[in-house]
C-alpha cells in the first residue's frame, strides 16, 4: 500500500512539473525566440558621397547596414548637395510561415508576437539606390 501511495505522489509531482514546462513553453513565442523583433537591412547608394538617413535619422555615406524594427514601415531617403534626393519605402510584410506555428504548435505565441511585430519581415532584404540625378 505505500508503494501506491509513493507512485501516486511521484505522479502528481510529474505531472505539475510537466503542466509548468507546457504552460512556460506556451507563453513564449516563436518568431520573437527566433529571429528577433529587429531586422537587419542593407543599404547601397551608387552614388558617390550621398548620405543616408532612415526615418529621418543619418546611418551612412554610400552604403549602410541599419537593425530596425519590424514592427513598423520605414522611409529610406538618399540625399547628396546639388542632386535630386530619392525616397524608397520598406514595408513590413506578415511572414506566412509562422501561421502554421500558431494554428498547430502554440497559438498563444500570437499574444507575444502580434505587438511585438516578430512576425514580421520586409519587403526588402537588401535597398540598392539608382545613381541619383545631379545638375552638373
Amino acid at each position: 500500500m505505500d508503494a501506491d501511495i509513493k507512485l501516486k505522489i511521484n505522479m502528481r509531482k510529474v505531472c505539475s512539473i510537466v503542466m509548468t514546462i507546457a504552460f512556460i513553453v506556451s507563453l513564449s513565442s516563436c518568431a520573437v525566440m527566433f529571429q528577433g523583433t529587429k531586422k537587419r537591412v542593407g543599404i547601397i547608394t551608387q552614388t558617390p558621397e550621398s548620405k543616408i538617413y532612415v526615418d529621418g535619422i543619418f546611418v551612412g555615406t554610400e552604403t549602410a547596414s541599419v537593425r530596425l524594427k519590424r514592427k513598423s514601415d520605414h522611409t529610406i531617403i538618399v540625399e547628396k548637395d546639388g542632386c535630386k534626393s530619392q525616397t524608397v519605402p520598406l514595408d513590413r510584410e506578415f511572414e506566412w510561415g509562422w501561421l502554421f506555428l500558431y494554428l498547430f504548435v502554440n497559438p498563444l505565441a500570437v499574444i507575444t508576437d502580434g505587438p511585438t511585430g516578430a512576425w514580421n519581415g520586409f519587403d526588402k532584404n537588401q535597398v540598392i539606390v539608382p545613381e541619383l540625378r545631379c545638375e552638373n
